[in-house]
């Protein structure tokens, strides 16, 4: 099981890469391949479904041109006190994000993001947003199967970002709960994900007129904005499934490892495995401390055991 998982690990990251790599060629033209034989490691990984995935592409180097910048751009994972969501009392940190957004300019267009996850595994991802016209924006899609909260966090802020493109000249604040995603566009440079570089080219777009503010707030504390962005994501995830079934290479890692963790816990269900026989296995009825005699003779753990010459 660990080495399915590891193998799934290992393969995703070249395959994800496309033609940039050329292990990654080499595994997208196996079946046409002479080189590659009927037991080959790339033909057992086909059989044991770990090439079976649409994997998102990766691009190795940045979206961004060397004269383009996100100096306008700005991500905050903190509110006006560093102290941690779990040391403080709800009430304090609604204050403490109302206070934060009342902060925001009047002319500035505010909007709420934020992903879901049901209990049945299926994604989805909302987007509110109140102009200053009064103009209410709201949206809720599903995502992908087996698509992460983290991703499903990313695709509502690259919505957002379409969304705000229509508006002209005025400053933008994105409002989310995912501390995660933050961390992951603040490091813009290192992103290779076809979906971040996406939201990492809209945010330069941008840029080049207004600011762009990402503001991290926490959940479900009673942040209206942020309330109605997650009943929207809650009610996506029963919309029917997204046309779009690529998947984050850490995504796939983390199906086959829930998939070995589940075969892990749960015990074969073989007659054999149960067996009392001879050959098969050993049984004892006795007591405690007979079983754990019997267990140190077995073994030679026994202190008065001594070997003679």
């Amino acid at each position: 099981m660990r080495i399915r998982t590891n193998s799934a690990k290992y393969i995703t990251k070249p395959q994800s890469l496309g033609s940039f790599n050329r292990t990654s060629k080499f595994i997208l033209q196996w079946t046409s391949n002479q080189r590659l034989k009927k037991d080959s490691p790339v033909g057992v990984m086909w059989k044991r479904g770990l090439l079976d995935f649409n994997i998102e592409p990766c691009i190795p180097f940045s979206c961004l041109t060397p004269n383009t910048s996100l100096d306008r751009g700005s991500f905050s994972d903190q509110l006006l006190t560093s102290a941690p969501k779990h040391t403080q009392h709800p009430e304090m940190m609604r204050q403490l994000s109302l206070e934060l957004i009342n902060n925001i300019p009047s002319q500035a267009l505010v909007l709420y993001t934020d992903g879901s996850k049901s209990d049945s595994d299926r994604t989805a991802s909302g987007v509110y947003a109140k102009a200053e016209d009064g103009l209410v924006f709201r949206c809720r899609f599903r995502n992908p199967d087996n698509c992460s909260v983290f991703r499903s966090e990313l695709l509502a802020i690259r919505e957002t970002l379409n969304f705000a493109l229509h508006f002209e000249n005025s400053d933008i604040y994105i409002l989310t709960d995912s501390k995660s995603s933050i961390e992951y566009l603040k490091n813009w440079s290192e992103i290779e994900e076809k979906t971040g570089q996406e939201v990492i080219s809209k945010i330069a777009t941008l840029s080049q007129k207004s600011r762009v503010c990402f503001q991290w707030i926490p959940s479900h504390v009673g942040v209206f904005g942020n309330e109605e962005a997650d009943v929207l994501a809650k009610e996506g995830s029963v919309l029917p499934s997204a046309t779009s079934s690529e998947l984050f290479t850490s995504e796939i890692y983390s199906i086959h490892k829930a998939k070995a963790n589940s075969a892990w816990k749960n015990p074969p269900t073989h007659d054999w495995y149960a067996g009392n026989r001879p050959g098969l296995s050993l049984q004892s009825v006795g007591t405690r401390s007979a079983q754990i005699a019997l267990a140190r003779l077995r073994s030679g753990h026994i202190k008065s055991l001594k070997f003679i010459d």
